[in-house]
């Protein structure tokens, strides 16, 4: 995977957002540009979007919902079941994501 295959302007729009919420750090993860809370990832930019991790059956939902958001797919049919894409035109769009950026991040403090 190369960190060059993902949106600067996203990542620049994401490092506002998310970088001096508490405990969240940027960092790289697979190449990608990436959010961790005490290590561990929560998020990261990639393709056309980004990818975020929750439980499984938030996931499913929210696949169910639509909405710009499907199952996170790392290759040819392999797909992270607790993770979902979210691919929004505008960056400043993410910014609706929020409270599903919060949802993550209290997912990996609990796992």
């Amino acid at each position: 995977m190369s960190e060059l295959n993902h949106r600067p302007d996203v990542k620049a729009f994401l490092d506002d957002l998310l970088i001096g919420m508490p405990g969240v750090k940027a960092g790289k993860s697979w190449g990608y540009p990436s959010y961790k809370v005490n290590g561990k990832i929560f998020a990261f930019v990639g393709g056309e979007g980004i990818a975020l991790k929750l439980p499984l059956e938030r996931v499913q939902e929210l696949v169910a919902q639509g909405a710009g958001i499907r199952p996170f797919e790392v290759a040819d049919g392999i797909i992270w079941k607790a993770w979902v894409s979210i691919d929004r035109a505008n960056p400043e769009d993410y910014e609706q994501d929020m409270p599903l950026f919060e949802e993550s991040i209290t997912f990996v403090l609990s796992a």
